[in-house]
């Protein structure tokens, strides 16, 4: 007897024969997926529910293998801006309650859920929240609610160190030096305590904010400049492969063009391999692309229109056989946690880079965030994909619209015109998180109102963000934003306690 039956589908699969049944069904018992085939083999089974998905498409869910916690409640505050990162940095750092990462958490994972991806990648902040394990202990409450599985992502930020962060207490600011060394307590904190915690929907990878330290952490650096680690470099990696191995999990980490030059000099404990996933890795040099083929570490990059300038080399880190996935790099507004719209940027983006629109076919995207992307997490025999004896992570795409008919060609048609309104049907271990399009067992409205209440506080609190949440002037018929005010200073930040 199954719990749960899903029938008269068409299911893709993922499995290693990329199978696609037309009249499928998918069986669920004790969390695990127990069947999966044609639907006139259990026509007589016996279920505790039976869901006639007649019109749908059956698949595993997706796979976010990167995104920050934060960045949902602050989508459309800050925007149009070239301080985008310190502006949003010294927000995280000085001007956040604990309370906000429950109930931002909450906003993203339920965000996450409509979406279709039942597995995601939290960083908590821009650069990672570490003073204190609170924040990674409130994002993984809130995903644990909602239902969707959290990797909660945490470690020490870009220096110097000591480093200024804010708590509040009772509405009241308090600012502290934080040694590096109270943030390897944190983080240890966080892994020995979520790993596998919430029936092991929750995972907690250890991330530093970029590879190497001491170059810059948001940008390709030129080869002149990567000459040498530091100490704190090797200081550094070697605690974070320290922690690592300590609790058996993976570490996560920003990487651009010349970190994977410079970390490959620590032959010991450098933050490549096949238990490490680099995200961004815009402007890699191509013995930099050698060097992750070799080492087997796995990538994942959020394709956007900065490609163009400083690409990731997607094509050629697949050609050479590494994994890559593709990630959403968190809400915003430009696409949310939209699969959906990273499959078709993927293709437009890559292909333009490339000067030919036949790379990255629909059926490739498609397992790089899915089955590709499990593995680039480390979760690859546990989801990604419709087989026997896998954690039933399973979403129902309805076909009935007009985008998504006539229904030929189904992974080119979802691939270019699925949306997550399309997911109506979102099942997480084997547990129904999202049906008819509506959240299950939570309440959708309450985490809205307290998800903006909290970004509205914020706001109000922290005054370098009411230029940016207020503006005073609108572009109502200008071609072009031209500005009349300064709206963020660097320098009058800087002594607010903004580290950058």
């Amino acid at each position: 007897m199954y719990d749960l039956l899903l029938t008269n589908a068409v299911v893709i699969t993922m499995d290693e024969k990329r199978r696609v049944i037309d009249k499928g069904a998918v069986g669920v018992k004790d969390g695990r997926i127990a069947f999966v085939g044609e639907s006139k083999d259990v026509e007589t089974a016996e279920a505790g529910e039976v869901i006639d998905c007649q019109d749908h498409v059956i698949m595993p869910g997706f796979v976010d293998a990167h995104g920050h916690g934060g960045h949902s409640a602050f989508k459309s505050i800050v925007e149009n801006t070239s301080y985008w990162m310190p502006v949003m940095t010294h927000t995280y750092k000085n001007y956040i309650t604990d309370e906000f990462w429950y109930n931002e958490g909450r906003l993203s994972a339920l965000e996450r859920l409509h979406a279709g991806v039942t597995t995601g990648v939290c960083v908590l902040g821009s650069q990672p929240r570490c003073d204190s394990p609170v924040p990674a202990m409130n994002n993984a409450k809130a995903y644990a609610e909602v239902g969707v599985k959290d990797i909660v992502c945490t470690g020490p930020c870009h220096g110097p160190w000591p480093h200024r962060f804010s708590r509040y207490t009772d509405g009241q600011r308090q600012m502290s030096e934080i040694s590096y060394e109270t943030v390897l307590d944190s983080l240890e904190t966080v892994i020995s305590e979520l790993n596998h915690a919430n029936n092991d929907r929750t995972r907690a990878y250890v991330a530093p904010f970029g590879a190497v330290t001491s170059i810059d952490p948001s940008a390709p650096t030129p080869a002149d400049r990567c000459v040498k680690l530091t100490e704190h470099d090797l200081c550094q990696a070697r605690d974070m492969r320290r922690i690592a191995e300590k609790y058996d999990t993976r570490i996560h980490t920003d990487a651009f063009g010349g970190m994977i030059h410079l970390a490959s000099q620590d032959k010991e404990h450098a933050l490549l391999g096949p238990d490490v996933h680099l995200q961004h890795c815009t402007g890699l040099s191509f013995d930099e692309a050698q060097i992750i083929q070799k080492t087997d570490t796995h990538i994942s990059v959020a394709p956007g229109m900065r490609q163009l300038v400083n690409r990731t080399p997607v094509i050629e880190l697949l050609d050479m056989g590494v994994t890559v996935a593709l990630t959403t790099d968190g809400s915003m507004l430009t696409s949310g946690f939209n699969m959906f719209d990273a499959m078709k940027r993927a293709q437009s983006i890559f292909r333009r880079a490339m000067n030919d629109d036949y790379y990255l076919p629909s059926e490739k995207v498609l397992e790089m965030t899915t089955i590709d992307a499990a593995k680039c997490i480390g979760m690859e025999k546990e989801i990604g994909s419709l087989e026997t004896g896998k954690r039933a992570d399973i979403i129902a795409i309805n076909l009935m619209n007009p985008r998504l008919m006539p229904r030929i060609n189904i992974i080119d048609t979802l691939v270019g015109n699925g949306h997550p309104s399309d997911v109506d049907l979102a099942v997480v271990d084997g547990e129904i998180r999202l049906k008819d399009g509506k959240a299950v067992g939570i309440d959708e409205r309450e985490i809205l109102l307290k998800a903006e209440q909290e970004a509205l506080e914020t706001a109000e609190r922290a005054e370098h963000l009411h230029p940016f949440a207020w503006p005073k002037k609108k572009h109502w018929g200008q071609t072009k934003m031209y500005f009349d005010e300064v709206r963020f200073d660097l320098e009058e930040n800087r002594k607010d306690g903004g580290h950058y």
